[in-house]
């Protein structure tokens, strides 16, 4: 390989093999061991629904989005980029690797024999209605003899499969590590200012966000709206995080704006996002970032006990399972410490005032929470059912 171009790894595979939770781990160890690294689960950026007839997968938009989000990490100074992805075929690889300019792509296919696949997606608790699906694609990849490396992970634990990619020789060489990433500049205006509804859901760590957002996309898209969503924890998986921003919000805030355009294109009428924020100004710096906007800030907020309960279920591993989730399988002693770091960030968050409305998730469902989150918002989106 080049050393002027950087490695590019994307795991395939059938649904339910592993492919994030694997790449997720490969990008965490490179993080941790000094890379420079960027990973993405390629069906985060293809979130916008109903799709096209002719591409009920939205593969086009997945690839226009890879190539949006790659420019992001290259400029925050990435060295080698992890993508997680369903394909069939080398052909479905090459239309969004082409949009990934400047790197050295291997394609790692990660398999397992059916009973196990079944036995995986039965564990993971949704979308089992498609086990079938699954295991029809997965003895279709064995038969093509498609990818440039193969993977059996039957019986592995994640750090194995991990463990096997990086025997074959990759990421390979590595520059040496910048000092930090540079920040990165937001994009100039695209389209009329205010001119799409977007929906913000924030709130304190545990409180819901993702999973009343997500509630929200669902129920949006199921009343005829073409709908996009995002969760912006998942679109700023770069390691090292710039000087004087943490939580990666400028690159996230990039991000989010090349995503928009994507899914206008694709003919989203609104947006739903989901994520963290601590104080007015970060929600300034998406509005300035993506001023084709029409924002609405919704904050979530619960008490210190109900912070607790569910931050102690997500760490035994209750709830939806979500890469890079920084609870799932702590010690209770850490878990505590989150609860008390939660409490004091939803302490902020009221003193502050952060939101245009706020919803109270005490006591409450996620589907009473997505009704009374649309209410409280006029009925949004605005002119949806």
């Amino acid at each position: 390989m080049r050393r002027d171009t950087v490695p590019f790894l994307w795991l395939c595979g059938p649904s339910g093999v592993g492919k994030s939770s694997a790449g997720f781990a490969l990008f965490d160890q490179l993080g941790r061991a000094g890379a420079a690294a960027a990973y993405v689960d390629l069906d985060q950026l293809g979130l916008c629904y109903p799709a096209p007839g002719d591409d009920p997968r939205n593969d086009r938009l997945k690839a226009r989005n890879l190539g949006e989000v790659w420019a992001g990490f290259r400029a925050a100074g990435a060295q080698c980029l992890v993508v997680s992805g369903v394909v069939d075929s080398a052909e479905e690889v090459r239309r969004p690797a082409s949009r990934v300019a400047g790197t050295a792509l291997t394609v790692c296919r990660l398999r397992v024999g059916a009973d196990e696949l079944r036995g995986r997606i039965a564990g993971r608790g949704s979308l089992l209605h498609l086990t079938e699906d699954a295991v029809r694609n997965a003895a279709q990849l064995d038969g093509s003899g498609f990818a440039d490396l193969v993977v059996d992970t039957a019986g592995l634990a994640v750090a194995d499969v991990v463990a096997r990619v990086r025997a074959a020789g990759w990421p390979g060489w590595l520059p040496p590590r910048p000092v930090s990433a540079p920040p990165t500049a937001p994009p100039p205006p695209a389209g009329a200012a205010g001119t799409v509804p977007v929906l913000w859901l924030c709130g304190p760590p545990a409180v819901g966000k993702s999973t009343v957002g997500y509630e929200i996309f669902t129920r949006v898209r199921a009343a005829g709206v073409t709908a996009a969503y995002v969760d912006l924890a998942q679109i700023g998986f770069a390691r090292p995080a710039p000087a004087g921003d943490p939580e990666q919000h400028r690159l996230k805030a990039r991000h989010l704006a090349r995503l928009l355009e994507g899914f206008r294109a694709a003919g989203a009428g609104c947006l739903i996002v989901s994520g963290s924020v601590t104080d007015r100004a970060t929600v300034g710096r998406y509005a300035r970032a993506v001023p084709s906007a029409a924002w609405t800030v919704c904050r979530l907020r619960a008490g210190p006990g109900t912070l607790a309960e569910r931050i102690m279920l997500r760490g035994r591993g209750g709830g939806p399972a979500i890469m890079g989730d920084e609870l799932r399988g702590r010690p209770e002693a850490r878990l505590r410490a989150h609860a008390d770091r939660a409490a004091r960030i939803a302490g902020e968050l009221d003193a502050a005032g952060v939101g245009d409305l706020c919803v109270d998730t005490d006591g409450r469902s996620v589907a009473q929470l997505a009704d009374l989150v649309r209410a409280a918002a006029g009925g949004w989106p605005p002119g949806g059912r």
